[in-house]
Protein backbone atom coordinates (compact mmCIF):
# COMPACT_ATOMS: atom_id res chain seq x y z
CA UNK A 1 0.00 0.00 0.00
CA UNK A 2 1.83 3.41 -0.93
CA UNK A 3 1.90 5.72 1.43
CA UNK A 4 0.10 9.04 1.35
CA UNK A 5 3.07 11.58 -0.21
CA UNK A 6 3.39 8.43 -2.68
CA UNK A 7 -0.09 9.05 -4.01
CA UNK A 8 -0.38 11.93 -6.51
CA UNK A 9 -2.60 14.95 -6.68
CA UNK A 10 -4.70 13.64 -9.51
CA UNK A 11 -5.42 10.54 -7.91
CA UNK A 12 -6.23 12.55 -4.70
CA UNK A 13 -8.49 14.42 -6.55
CA UNK A 14 -10.20 11.60 -8.57
CA UNK A 15 -10.86 10.24 -5.23
CA UNK A 16 -12.29 13.13 -4.10
CA UNK A 17 -14.72 13.77 -7.24
CA UNK A 18 -15.87 9.50 -6.55
CA UNK A 19 -16.72 9.19 -3.20
CA UNK A 20 -17.77 12.95 -2.09
CA UNK A 21 -21.28 13.20 -1.14
CA UNK A 22 -21.87 16.96 -1.86
CA UNK A 23 -22.04 17.81 -5.19
CA UNK A 24 -18.88 19.66 -6.62
CA UNK A 25 -18.96 21.08 -10.17
CA UNK A 26 -16.18 23.94 -12.20
CA UNK A 27 -17.77 25.95 -14.62
CA UNK A 28 -16.19 27.72 -17.20
CA UNK A 29 -16.55 31.70 -17.94
CA UNK A 30 -20.08 31.08 -20.14
CA UNK A 31 -21.44 29.45 -17.31
CA UNK A 32 -21.31 25.36 -18.96
CA UNK A 33 -19.91 22.59 -16.69
CA UNK A 34 -16.33 21.07 -17.17
CA UNK A 35 -16.37 19.06 -14.54
CA UNK A 36 -18.51 17.49 -12.10
CA UNK A 37 -18.68 14.81 -9.08
CA UNK A 38 -20.48 11.74 -8.94
CA UNK A 39 -22.80 12.95 -6.66
CA UNK A 40 -23.69 15.43 -9.10
CA UNK A 41 -24.08 12.86 -11.56
CA UNK A 42 -26.24 10.49 -10.16
CA UNK A 43 -28.53 13.09 -8.46
CA UNK A 44 -29.48 14.48 -11.80
CA UNK A 45 -30.01 10.96 -13.21
CA UNK A 46 -26.66 10.47 -15.03
CA UNK A 47 -24.71 7.36 -15.03
CA UNK A 48 -22.03 8.47 -16.13
CA UNK A 49 -20.09 12.18 -15.02
CA UNK A 50 -18.65 13.35 -18.44
CA UNK A 51 -22.68 13.48 -19.75
CA UNK A 52 -22.55 16.17 -18.12
CA UNK A 53 -19.69 18.34 -19.56
CA UNK A 54 -20.52 21.41 -21.64
CA UNK A 55 -24.12 21.63 -20.22
CA UNK A 56 -25.81 24.61 -18.31
CA UNK A 57 -28.13 25.34 -15.28
CA UNK A 58 -30.65 26.08 -17.90
CA UNK A 59 -30.52 23.13 -19.92
CA UNK A 60 -30.55 20.67 -16.57
CA UNK A 61 -33.05 22.37 -13.90
CA UNK A 62 -35.40 24.58 -16.81
CA UNK A 63 -35.24 28.52 -18.04
CA UNK A 64 -36.97 29.74 -14.46
CA UNK A 65 -34.31 28.20 -11.72
CA UNK A 66 -31.23 28.07 -14.42
CA UNK A 67 -31.19 31.66 -15.28
CA UNK A 68 -31.51 32.54 -11.76
CA UNK A 69 -28.22 30.49 -11.16
CA UNK A 70 -26.34 31.69 -14.16
CA UNK A 71 -26.93 35.56 -13.11
CA UNK A 72 -25.27 34.78 -9.63
CA UNK A 73 -22.64 32.57 -11.27
CA UNK A 74 -21.63 35.97 -13.84
CA UNK A 75 -21.74 38.14 -10.91
CA UNK A 76 -19.19 35.95 -9.12
CA UNK A 77 -16.78 35.92 -11.46
CA UNK A 78 -17.14 39.42 -12.92
CA UNK A 79 -16.54 40.29 -9.44
CA UNK A 80 -14.10 38.25 -8.28
CA UNK A 81 -15.88 37.65 -5.30
CA UNK A 82 -16.61 33.78 -3.44
CA UNK A 83 -20.28 33.44 -2.54
CA UNK A 84 -20.79 31.53 0.83
CA UNK A 85 -23.56 30.25 2.19
CA UNK A 86 -26.21 30.69 -0.14
CA UNK A 87 -29.00 28.56 0.77
CA UNK A 88 -31.26 27.35 -2.20
CA UNK A 89 -34.77 25.42 -3.27
CA UNK A 90 -35.51 23.86 -6.07
CA UNK A 91 -39.05 21.70 -6.93
CA UNK A 92 -38.29 18.48 -8.02
CA UNK A 93 -40.43 15.19 -8.19
CA UNK A 94 -44.01 14.85 -6.73
CA UNK A 95 -44.10 18.21 -5.51
CA UNK A 96 -41.07 18.12 -3.13
CA UNK A 97 -38.69 20.84 -2.48
CA UNK A 98 -35.12 19.99 -2.34
CA UNK A 99 -33.29 22.55 -0.33
CA UNK A 100 -29.40 22.98 -0.69
CA UNK A 101 -26.52 24.96 0.75
CA UNK A 102 -24.16 26.07 -1.91
CA UNK A 103 -20.77 27.85 -1.52
CA UNK A 104 -19.01 28.94 -5.04
CA UNK A 105 -15.70 30.01 -5.66
CA UNK A 106 -14.15 32.27 -8.97
CA UNK A 107 -11.45 29.95 -10.66
CA UNK A 108 -8.04 31.83 -11.43
CA UNK A 109 -5.53 30.57 -13.85
CA UNK A 110 -1.66 30.93 -13.05
CA UNK A 111 -1.58 34.32 -13.96
CA UNK A 112 -4.58 35.40 -11.65
CA UNK A 113 -7.32 36.12 -14.27
CA UNK A 114 -11.09 34.24 -14.05
CA UNK A 115 -11.48 31.72 -15.77
CA UNK A 116 -14.74 30.13 -14.12
CA UNK A 117 -15.97 29.26 -10.84
CA UNK A 118 -16.08 25.94 -8.79
CA UNK A 119 -19.02 25.11 -7.02
CA UNK A 120 -19.74 22.50 -3.83
CA UNK A 121 -23.43 22.37 -3.10
CA UNK A 122 -24.46 20.18 0.00
CA UNK A 123 -28.52 19.00 0.20
CA UNK A 124 -30.03 20.41 3.72
CA UNK A 125 -33.10 18.98 3.65
CA UNK A 126 -32.83 17.22 6.79
CA UNK A 127 -31.87 20.23 8.57
CA UNK A 128 -34.64 22.40 7.23
CA UNK A 129 -36.92 19.53 8.11
CA UNK A 130 -35.68 19.57 11.94
CA UNK A 131 -35.89 23.67 12.04
CA UNK A 132 -39.45 23.65 10.28
CA UNK A 133 -40.26 21.22 13.48
CA UNK A 134 -38.70 23.02 16.02
CA UNK A 135 -40.58 26.28 14.64
CA UNK A 136 -43.89 24.65 14.66
CA UNK A 137 -43.15 23.67 17.87
CA UNK A 138 -42.42 26.83 19.36
CA UNK A 139 -45.51 28.29 17.61
CA UNK A 140 -48.13 25.75 18.60
CA UNK A 141 -50.05 24.44 21.16
CA UNK A 142 -48.02 20.23 21.46
CA UNK A 143 -51.62 18.40 22.15
CA UNK A 144 -53.98 20.42 19.95
CA UNK A 145 -51.99 21.38 17.40
CA UNK A 146 -53.45 24.90 17.14
CA UNK A 147 -51.38 28.51 17.23
CA UNK A 148 -49.89 29.31 20.83
CA UNK A 149 -50.25 32.52 22.66
CA UNK A 150 -46.69 33.41 21.29
CA UNK A 151 -48.11 32.96 17.67
CA UNK A 152 -51.68 34.19 18.27
CA UNK A 153 -50.01 37.50 19.61
CA UNK A 154 -48.17 37.83 16.36
CA UNK A 155 -50.67 37.18 14.12
CA UNK A 156 -52.90 40.04 16.17
CA UNK A 157 -49.91 42.31 15.89
CA UNK A 158 -50.27 42.05 12.16
CA UNK A 159 -54.02 42.26 11.93
CA UNK A 160 -53.80 45.22 13.91
CA UNK A 161 -51.35 46.75 11.49
CA UNK A 162 -53.59 45.55 8.47
CA UNK A 163 -57.05 46.89 10.58
CA UNK A 164 -55.29 50.36 11.54
CA UNK A 165 -54.05 51.14 7.69
CA UNK A 166 -57.54 49.95 6.48
CA UNK A 167 -59.82 51.10 9.11
CA UNK A 168 -61.39 47.80 9.36
CA UNK A 169 -62.82 46.14 13.05
CA UNK A 170 -62.48 42.64 14.18
CA UNK A 171 -63.57 40.63 17.21
CA UNK A 172 -61.62 38.50 20.14
CA UNK A 173 -63.54 35.27 21.54
CA UNK A 174 -61.90 34.43 24.92
CA UNK A 175 -63.16 30.59 26.05
CA UNK A 176 -63.17 28.36 28.98
CA UNK A 177 -65.12 25.48 29.15
CA UNK A 178 -67.29 24.88 31.63
CA UNK A 179 -66.59 21.51 33.60
CA UNK A 180 -63.47 20.67 32.55
CA UNK A 181 -61.92 20.08 36.14
CA UNK A 182 -64.68 17.47 36.46
CA UNK A 183 -64.20 15.57 33.24
CA UNK A 184 -60.15 15.68 34.74
CA UNK A 185 -61.09 14.65 37.91
CA UNK A 186 -63.14 12.03 37.27
CA UNK A 187 -61.59 9.99 33.77
CA UNK A 188 -57.90 11.47 34.24
CA UNK A 189 -55.74 13.66 32.59
CA UNK A 190 -55.80 11.28 29.37
CA UNK A 191 -59.22 11.92 28.82
CA UNK A 192 -58.95 15.46 29.85
CA UNK A 193 -56.49 15.84 27.10
CA UNK A 194 -59.22 14.19 24.15
CA UNK A 195 -61.52 16.37 25.19
CA UNK A 196 -58.92 19.32 24.32
CA UNK A 197 -58.30 18.01 21.38
CA UNK A 198 -61.89 17.12 20.11
CA UNK A 199 -63.16 20.75 21.36
CA UNK A 200 -59.78 21.92 19.41
CA UNK A 201 -61.20 19.92 15.89
CA UNK A 202 -64.88 21.47 16.62
CA UNK A 203 -63.50 25.41 17.21
CA UNK A 204 -61.80 25.00 14.10
CA UNK A 205 -64.92 23.98 11.92
CA UNK A 206 -66.98 27.17 13.51
CA UNK A 207 -64.97 29.70 11.65
CA UNK A 208 -63.32 31.05 8.22
CA UNK A 209 -60.07 29.69 6.96
CA UNK A 210 -58.90 33.47 7.38
CA UNK A 211 -59.52 33.19 11.24
CA UNK A 212 -57.31 32.16 13.94
CA UNK A 213 -58.05 29.35 16.79
CA UNK A 214 -55.08 29.43 19.48
CA UNK A 215 -55.44 27.43 22.77
CA UNK A 216 -53.58 29.16 24.90
CA UNK A 217 -53.41 27.12 28.16
CA UNK A 218 -55.38 24.57 30.04
CA UNK A 219 -59.27 24.97 28.92
CA UNK A 220 -58.32 28.15 27.59
CA UNK A 221 -59.37 29.17 23.87
CA UNK A 222 -58.79 32.23 21.52
CA UNK A 223 -61.21 32.77 18.03
CA UNK A 224 -60.03 36.04 16.50
CA UNK A 225 -62.48 37.00 13.96
CA UNK A 226 -61.17 38.84 10.68
CA UNK A 227 -63.41 41.73 9.34
CA UNK A 228 -65.99 41.60 11.94
CA UNK A 229 -68.46 44.70 11.15
CA UNK A 230 -71.03 44.45 14.13
CA UNK A 231 -71.09 43.05 17.43
CA UNK A 232 -73.70 40.57 16.27
CA UNK A 233 -71.40 38.65 14.02
CA UNK A 234 -69.01 37.93 16.69
CA UNK A 235 -72.60 36.80 18.83
CA UNK A 236 -73.55 34.61 15.71
CA UNK A 237 -70.14 32.84 15.94
CA UNK A 238 -70.14 32.58 19.56
CA UNK A 239 -73.34 30.88 19.43
CA UNK A 240 -72.38 28.23 16.96
CA UNK A 241 -68.96 27.66 19.25
CA UNK A 242 -71.56 27.28 22.08
CA UNK A 243 -73.82 24.53 19.72
CA UNK A 244 -70.58 22.53 19.35
CA UNK A 245 -69.56 21.90 21.95
CA UNK A 246 -72.96 21.26 23.21
CA UNK A 247 -72.65 18.39 21.62
CA UNK A 248 -71.65 15.23 23.40
CA UNK A 249 -68.29 14.04 23.07
CA UNK A 250 -67.76 10.23 23.05
CA UNK A 251 -63.94 9.47 24.72
CA UNK A 252 -62.93 6.19 24.93
CA UNK A 253 -65.49 4.10 26.82
CA UNK A 254 -67.28 7.55 28.06
CA UNK A 255 -69.67 9.97 26.77
CA UNK A 256 -68.73 13.30 27.96
CA UNK A 257 -70.77 16.77 28.10
CA UNK A 258 -68.94 20.29 28.44
CA UNK A 259 -70.35 23.99 27.55
CA UNK A 260 -68.67 26.89 27.30
CA UNK A 261 -68.28 30.57 28.46
CA UNK A 262 -67.36 32.97 26.33
CA UNK A 263 -65.97 36.76 26.41
CA UNK A 264 -66.31 38.76 23.48
CA UNK A 265 -63.96 42.29 22.63
CA UNK A 266 -63.69 44.40 19.66
CA UNK A 267 -61.16 46.34 17.99
CA UNK A 268 -61.06 49.43 18.26
CA UNK A 269 -63.73 50.08 21.01
CA UNK A 270 -61.97 48.02 23.47
CA UNK A 271 -58.41 48.43 22.67
CA UNK A 272 -55.53 49.15 20.50
CA UNK A 273 -53.45 45.91 21.51
CA UNK A 274 -53.08 42.57 21.30
CA UNK A 275 -53.19 42.39 25.37
CA UNK A 276 -55.85 45.03 25.87
CA UNK A 277 -58.46 43.18 23.57
CA UNK A 278 -57.15 40.13 24.93
CA UNK A 279 -57.79 41.52 28.95
CA UNK A 280 -61.12 42.69 27.87
CA UNK A 281 -62.19 39.37 26.52
CA UNK A 282 -61.17 37.70 29.46
CA UNK A 283 -62.55 39.28 31.89
CA UNK A 284 -66.16 39.30 29.47
CA UNK A 285 -65.64 35.66 29.70
CA UNK A 286 -65.29 35.66 33.55
CA UNK A 287 -68.46 37.08 34.31
CA UNK A 288 -69.84 34.93 31.73
CA UNK A 289 -68.50 32.35 33.86
CA UNK A 290 -70.04 33.94 37.17
CA UNK A 291 -73.51 34.02 35.28
CA UNK A 292 -73.42 30.50 35.92
CA UNK A 293 -71.18 29.79 32.36
CA UNK A 294 -72.85 28.54 28.94
CA UNK A 295 -73.25 31.67 27.96
CA UNK A 296 -71.25 34.90 25.88
CA UNK A 297 -71.24 38.09 27.03
CA UNK A 298 -69.44 41.24 24.39
CA UNK A 299 -68.08 44.43 25.95
CA UNK A 300 -70.04 47.17 25.21
CA UNK A 301 -68.30 49.72 22.31
CA UNK A 302 -66.39 52.15 23.97
CA UNK A 303 -65.76 50.72 27.30
CA UNK A 304 -62.60 49.75 28.32
CA UNK A 305 -61.46 46.65 30.25
CA UNK A 306 -61.13 48.25 33.55
CA UNK A 307 -64.83 49.30 33.29
CA UNK A 308 -66.05 45.99 32.26
CA UNK A 309 -69.60 47.17 31.50
CA UNK A 310 -71.15 44.06 29.64
CA UNK A 311 -74.06 43.05 27.94
CA UNK A 312 -75.35 40.07 27.25
CA UNK A 313 -76.63 38.70 23.65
Amino acid sequence: MPALEQLSEAFLFRALMESTADSIYFKDRECRLLLVSRKMAVDLGFSDPAELIGKTDIELFGQAFGQETRLDDIRIMEMDRPFVGMIESRQVAKGRTNWTLTTKLPLHDESGQVIGLVGITREINEIRQVEATLQHLATHDALTGLPNRYLLVDRMNQLLAHAKRSEKAFAVLFMDLDGFKEVNDSQGHEAGDLLLTAVAHRLTKCVRQSDTVARIGGDEFVIILESVHDAGAAAVVAGHVEQALARVFPLQLHRVKVTVSIGISFYPENGADAESLLKAADYAMYLAKRKGGNCHLSCLPGMPQSSAVIETQ
